[in-house]
């Protein structure tokens, strides 16, 4: 019988293995960002008691910076979500648009229906139109061989354009400005907690309790892992009776709806109308969310923390420092070329995990099912 405090080791060593490798490159990339915010001639502690400062130095900076959290989250979630099929995903910002144009325009309507009833149907929309962008490049991924970043990275620029088009013809408010009609009080979601003219919505808890069930059901779940097996050895499924493409195409299709459910909550929660350039990155930055925790959905809330609290913080670092907010940008960059890098920090934590399980001057046995 394994005793309950060597299974709790045990757990806790699994988890440092597999957080080793993002938190260091996570470490490295802010190590970089760190150089470079001081050739730029501002001092990092400068730096950063200012971002700190813009993004949870007040109330007002929480509840935007938790704003900004949701769609970050749940693209990050479409993305992993994808990854774990052996997708890679990277349309999460047409999905998105498509998606928050779809729920603006349906909730503009003020059909009549109950509240508790209408704003999960407009969310369920906007996952739904998300979900239906994605499967062309589904389609054309399993029939043709087309790789699926490239039709998604293309079929974003033909949302963009499309949803432009809109919001400037029929689906406009009939202004200039390129946007729809404001969504009536019962087809928005109220604030839970106010600061100033700020609120926080259900729409953040809800995106964590979304990822932390994405979590279960990749760990715990017979379905959870045919899907791992499928994204990491689809051979190997196929010969164990699993449905590769079926299972594909349906996670496909579910990481399209995480990303259209983003754009629909930013219209129900924070906007409450759809405008042209709607977003400003979310769905690309949901791809560095994703990586950063090697597209581990339980951890994508941190994450996601890290990219809001940086966009919440532009501004201030603009108007205290002198800073550019493009430099958000290059740090979002370097973070993202540090997580391309897991795989060798990866190998170099395993190794040093295998060192420190040994016991000092024992002798060093080969590991299981290698030869010696």
């Amino acid at each position: 019988m394994t005793r309950p405090d060597t299974a709790i080791f045990r757990s806790l060593r699994e988890a440092g293995r597999a957080l080793s490798a993002p938190l260091a490159a996570m470490g490295c990339g802010l190590l970089v960002c760190s150089i470079i915010v001081f050739l730029s001639g501002t001092h990092p502690w400068d730096f950063l008691a200012v971002t700190w400062k813009g993004s949870w130095g007040s109330g007002q900076a929480v509840a935007a910076t938790l704003g900004k959290t949701t769609p970050l989250l749940l693209t990050g979630l479409a993305v992993s979500i994808a990854y774990q099929a052996g997708f890679l995903n990277i349309g999460c910002e047409g999905q998105l648009t498509l998606g928050a144009l779809c729920a603006a325009t349906l909730a503009a309507l003020d059909l009549p229906l109950p509240r508790f009833v209408l704003v999960p149907c407009l969310a369920l929309a906007g996952a739904c139109t998300g979900a239906l962008w994605a499967y062309p490049a589904c389609l054309l991924k399993q029939r043709r061989g087309v790789h699926e970043v490239i039709t998604t990275l293309l079929l974003n620029y033909v949302a963009i354009h499309l949803a432009q088009f809109l919001v400037l013809g029929p689906l406009g408010d009939g202004s200039a400005m390129g946007r729809t009609p404001e969504i009536p009080s019962k087809a928005a979601l109220d604030p839970l907690w106010e600061s100033g003219a700020l609120g926080v919505t259900a729409a953040p808890p809800a995106a964590l309790l979304l990822a932390l069930g994405v979590q279960f059901w990749k760990s715990r779940t017979v379905w959870g892992y045919e899907a791992t097996m499928t994204g990491s050895n689809p051979a190997a499924a196929l010969c164990a009776g699993i449905s590769t493409d079926r299972l594909q195409r349906r996670l496909f299709l579910l990481s399209g709806a995480f990303a259209g459910l983003a754009g629909s909550l930013e219209i129900l929660a924070v906007h409450h109308r759809f405008y042209n350039a709607f977003s400003p990155g979310y769905g690309f930055d949901g791809i560095t969310v994703a990586f950063l925790v090697n597209a581990a959905p339980g951890w994508l809330w941190l994450s996601s923390l890290l990219l809001a609290g940086l966009r919440s913080a532009d501004k201030w670092l603009q108007i205290l420092l002198g800073v550019s907010p493009n430099i958000i940008v290059v740090i979002q960059a370097v973070l993202l070329l540090a997580a391309a890098s897991q795989g060798r920090l990866r190998e170099r934590a395993a190794a040093l995990f295998e060192r420190t399980r040994r016991k000092p001057g024992g002798p060093s046995f080969p590991a299981e099912g290698r030869a010696p």
